[in-house]
């Protein structure tokens, strides 16, 4: 135990993390197809990289790095604004268990976004650096990955304004719900004082 204390703590933080989001992967039933889905597009990508990456230049690896970049910026933005809804401290129990859950799940979406652009960017400068010693066949292979990547990620983001819809849809569906549900009281009530005066 004490050769623990040789991690540092953000490691160990990162490994909890990790295991709480093999946690929140293994609640969805549709895993398999997510990572065949997933393998697909990175797949579609990388050939098509494959195929062109004799006449990609520095040029278009400055570009796709730049919005590797912007993209980076804005992912782990709305990472930070999750969860941050007005609406959460009136939910119920219930609903705060299924927020918080699929809250999780996209919190989880947009890492594995924010790590295929991570990679992606780090790959466009491993590439850069094989065009300055012109290595051939390490450039193609590497432009594969970048646009294996690149695309994966592109997807992805699409993905991820149907998401935060999701969350916020939720939120506000519960809070109409829960004020159709006082209205409902306060009309019952209302009609049972009217009722008790009509006896008098």
């Amino acid at each position: 135990m004490k050769s623990l204390y040789l991690i540092p703590e953000e490691l160990r933080n990162a490994k909890k993390v990790s295991d709480a989001l093999a946690t929140v992967a293994s609640m969805s039933k549709s895993n398999l197809s997510y990572l065949v889905w997933n393998f697909a597009v990175f797949l579609i990508g990388a050939i098509l990289g494959f195929f062109s990456g004799k006449v990609v230049d520095e040029a278009l690896l400055n570009a796709i790095i730049t919005f590797d970049g912007v993209i980076i910026g804005f992912v782990i933005t709305a990472m930070l604004f999750s969860d941050r809804s007005q609406y959460v401290s009136k939910m119920t129990y219930e609903q705060t268990k299924i927020y918080s859950a699929r809250t999780k799940y996209m919190l989880m979406s947009q890492i594995n976004t924010l790590f295929s652009f991570l990679v992606c960017l780090v790959c466009s400068l491993l590439a850069m650096l094989a065009m300055k010693a012109n290595v051939m066949l390490d450039k193609v292979i590497l432009i594969s990955l970048v646009a294996g990547y690149f695309f994966l990620g592109c997807y992805r983001m699409l993905l991820l304004p149907f998401q935060i819809y999701d969350i916020h849809s939720f939120a506000l569906d519960n809070l109409v719900e829960d004020s159709a549900g006082e209205l409902r009281v306060r009309a019952k009530s209302a009609t049972e004082e009217r009722l008790k005066l009509l006896k008098k």
